[in-house]
């Protein structure tokens, strides 16, 4: 096993770079060969397990994307759509298994990676039940909405070819292997490309990281620009917005991953290795909101309370 992780890039790593150097140095190095408890020193062991943490916005984003995969796949494989009230009590159950599962904590000490231990009960949060009756409340928004989207629409009033779903898949910029995720890939009958990303929050600008995805697209499909279609796809208020890339776009999208791998690279003293400088070069970036949901909160003396 590498004694230091492979170096790369990804959308959520760029997120993490700029909430907190001190987050990030701890989920992508400190962390690190925490799973070998037999060799790896104390603190590996306790960054790794707090790294496996989950949230319940989380635990829920997961569960709706699983939702929307299970009701795509069956349309795939000429099957009837999911009824809605089997998905919610699906989604129901599951959350409800999260909870249960994160009152054992001896249990997820022992495997932290295939369990699950919700950070609100963790950490005690007072936010718990809060947010508990939110998240129901966004499951049936979700469900209720799924089958009244435009993507639903296209899939089954149109003649479509699902090339992916739920997929990693890389792309090398700057020398970098980038890691990109798309949760639906299809094709029109005219040729047409669509890639559909599901929100289960409120909306927000999530432009950059489509622009990426039509960047692997182009390259990966050989296709023009003019015929990738970009779609988000709010489920919580059942609205969804449309973009297409120019090659300004994908120039300033590409130019933007450039910068922050030049940044990340400059934390390292080892490219070849990645071997990261001391933790004390990783500047905690405090802030009440960053802080309160950090999973590393136990072991960091800078967080904001």
């Amino acid at each position: 096993m590498a004694q230091y992780p492979q170096w790369s890039y990804s959308q959520s790593r760029a997120s993490m770079f700029d909430e907190c150097l001190r987050k990030y140095y701890y989920h992508y190095y400190g962390a690190h060969n925490g799973w070998k408890a037999e060799s790896a020193d104390e603190m590996q062991v306790r960054l790794y397990r707090l790294k496996q943490l989950s949230n319940l916005y989380l635990v829920f984003g997961d569960l709706a994307h699983r939702m929307c995969e299970s009701a795509v796949r069956s349309r795939e494989e000429g099957k009837d759509k999911p009824r809605e009230h089997f998905l919610e009590q699906t989604m129901r159950k599951l959350l409800n298994q999260a909870y249960v599962e994160s009152m054992d904590q001896e249990q997820w000490r022992l495997d932290p990676k295939n369990r699950v231990m919700l950070s609100e009960m963790y950490y005690g949060d007072d936010t718990l039940y809060d947010r508990i009756a939110t998240i129901k409340e966004r499951a049936s928004a979700c469900v209720g909405n799924l089958y009244q989207t435009l993507t639903w629409e296209d899939l089954y009033r149109a003649s479509t070819d699902i090339l992916e779903i739920e997929k990693w898949d890389t792309m090398m910029l700057h020398d970098t292997r980038v890691y990109v995720k798309m949760d639906l890939l299809y094709r029109r009958s005219n040729g047409n490309i669509v890639i559909v990303d599901w929100k289960t929050g409120k909306e927000d600008d999530f432009s950059d990281q489509l622009m990426l995805y039509a960047s692997y697209v182009r390259e990966h499909y050989r296709v023009p620009l003019e015929q990738i279609e970009l779609r988000v796809e709010y489920l919580l208020t059942g609205t969804h917005r449309e973009f297409t890339a120019t090659e300004e776009d994908i120039l300033k999208v590409e130019e933007n991953v450039g910068r922050y791998i030049v940044e990340m690279r400059s934390c390292v003293d080892d490219e070849y290795y990645n071997r990261p400088k001391d933790v004390s070069y990783f500047t905690p970036m405090p802030s009440r909101r960053a802080c309160r949901d950090c999973n590393f909160r136990e072991v960091c003396s800078e967080r904001a309370v």
